[in-house]
């Protein structure tokens, strides 16, 4: 057996060499953790002008999009090509989660609604949710929270209205803040919503869906955010995640 002195890196950390920090700084979840990396000290401190550095921040800001749907269903819908656009064929509900797991920071994913009659929420990671069954429909609403085209934001079967009713052409956001009490907080077209969800669960996931023939949404971006976009507001209501 190798003695454990043969893994060690001469000169430490920075005995690694820039292109293998790099590739290090390129792999980190956390900005925060790829921050620590380039401030180490003033050696590491000139990654930052580095292309590759550059990317990898990107790479954390910018979450790279991907919807796994079960190849059986793919007569119901059509995607289009190069683009997260997601088009309803039949009539009956569809769930299109995010694959993305969130766990921890601020992340903040917009949708397009080509064609109004999709609900957008959040859902406990792992959730399935096979086509032809509702989001809202037992036993899968206790583990999800949406709101629906009319602005009622549902959770476990309750529901409370006031959010903007939406219609062809709107843009919708949810920014979901894992810090307690872990939020999640709708916008329409840039407005902040009043009525946002509470105590989410420790790891969720974005979704929308589609039920009617022809509707469509697209998803254009799913970001990871340093700072909160969401204020306390006038007549915000709170449904506490049951």
């Amino acid at each position: 057996m190798s003695d454990l002195i043969e893994y060690n890196v001469e000169g430490g950390i920075l005995g690694l060499g820039e292109f293998i920090l790099l590739e290090i700084a390129f792999y980190l979840i956390d900005l925060e953790d790829v921050q620590q990396v380039v401030s180490l000290c003033k050696k590491t401190f000139k990654l930052k002008d580095h292309v590759r550095f550059h990317k990898s921040i990107d790479n954390k800001i910018n979450i790279p999009i991907s919807i796994t749907i079960p190849t059986y269903y793919s007569e119901q819908y059509t995607k289009k090509e190069n683009e997260f656009t997601y088009t309803s064929k039949n009539f009956g509900c569809k769930t299109f989660p995010i694959d993305q797991i969130i766990t921890n920071g601020l992340y903040r994913c917009e949708f397009k609604v080509n064609k109004a009659g999709s609900s957008f929420g959040v859902m406990k990671s792992g959730l399935i949710i096979p086509f032809g069954k509702g989001c809202g429909w037992e036993p899968q609403a206790k583990d999800t929270a949406y709101q629906n085209q009319e602005g009622y934001l549902y959770q476990n079967r309750s529901n409370i209205g006031g959010n903007q009713e939406l219609k062809d052409g709107d843009i919708v956001a949810i920014e979901v803040n894992m810090a307690p009490p872990r939020t999640a907080t709708l916008f329409t077209n840039g407005k902040q919503q009043p009525v946002f969800v509470n105590n989410i669960p420790e790891s969720v996931q974005f979704f929308f869906t589609l039920s009617d023939n022809n509707y469509s949404t697209t998803v254009l971006s799913l970001k990871r955010l340093e700072a909160s976009t969401s204020a306390n507001i006038t007549g915000a209501k709170e449904v506490k995640w049951a």
